[in-house]
């Protein structure tokens, strides 16, 4: 394509839970016996690629539990609520628990708050299915998903205890953003516990200090990944020429000027190695 350089941040790609997560999918896949069927309740990741290649690996996706009545169910590294591997089991189904380490911080950070008594604000997407799952840690009625601070309502700032936790893949400033907001405030009490993944944060960071200074900047990763379609958003606040992609198709089809352009690539953190060499090459040739 004749691009001049192109800056791959050291960050670009799976974080240690998405990595986690696949490796053990692929294990129990390809340990499986004769007849056994295995499921993943939703995609294990937010990569439409991935999830196809363990399609073909014999993994189906389920949305609910009521779907099947045997066989593995893998939980994917995003997290389901609290009753969900009890009802599993009631059902006769053999659990993987693959959620992702930072992301049962983030559940058992909203469940101790809970315990101790504070309204609990979580720094998300509530459609997001991480947000669904941490939030039935909490009693109903004690906490609220906001994702900033100007969706406080003038109520939270009346409870005198009260603690926030982020989902694990949001933007830093947002996340500060409310806590400042209860400071300021003065609300008697409020306790932090900081549940953003530290490999997010990093990834957001230093794929904002490659756009700043690139002719075109494209992000890898699936559509429907939260914490990729964040990055981009970031980058195209500093860059314009700013692209989400998954696949190079995609670029392709974009019909590009790269001719001596100084292109940045980074990638999300459920985008695999194999993704991000296809591109690289592609842009290389």
């Amino acid at each position: 394509m004749g691009a001049k350089k192109i800056i791959l941040a050291e960050s670009a790609g799976v974080c240690f839970g998405v990595e986690r997560a696949l490796d053990k999918s692929l294990q129990i896949v390809e340990g499986k016996g004769d007849g056994e069927q295995v499921y993943s309740l939703g995609p294990i990741i937010h990569n439409p690629q991935v999830v196809k290649r363990l399609e073909e690996k014999g993994v189906k996706v389920i949305g609910r539990l009521r779907e099947v009545d045997k066989g593995t169910v893998m939980i994917r590294a995003h997290g389901v609520p609290v009753n969900t591997r009890a009802e599993a089991r009631r059902r006769g189904l053999s659990v993987v628990d693959l959620t992702c380490p930072i992301v049962k911080k983030l559940q058992h950070s909203v469940k101790k708050l809970t315990e101790e008594g504070y309204f609990v604000i979580i720094v998300g997407d509530k459609h997001h299915p991480e947000i669904i799952g941490a939030i039935s840690y909490a009693d109903h009625e004690s906490v609220v998903v906001v994702s900033g601070g100007d969706e406080l309502a003038p109520e939270v700032f009346e409870h005198k205890r009260v603690g926030v936790v982020a989902q694990t893949t949001i933007a830093f400033d947002k996340f500060r953003e409310v806590v400042d907001d209860l400071l300021i405030r003065e609300v008697p009490e409020v306790k932090v516990f900081n549940t953003i993944c530290g490999d997010i944060y990093n990834k957001q960071r230093e794929a904002v200090e490659i756009a700043e200074k690139v002719d075109l900047m494209f992000v890898i990763g699936g559509k429907n990944s939260s914490n990729t379609t964040k990055i981009a958003k970031l980058c195209s606040e500093v860059n314009l020429h700013t692209y989400q992609i998954e696949t190079l198709h995609e670029i392709n089809a974009l019909g590009l000027d790269l001719v001596d352009k100084t292109i940045g690539v980074t990638a999300g953190a459920s985008t695999p190695s194999w993704i991000i060499n296809e591109i690289l090459n592609g842009l290389s040739g």
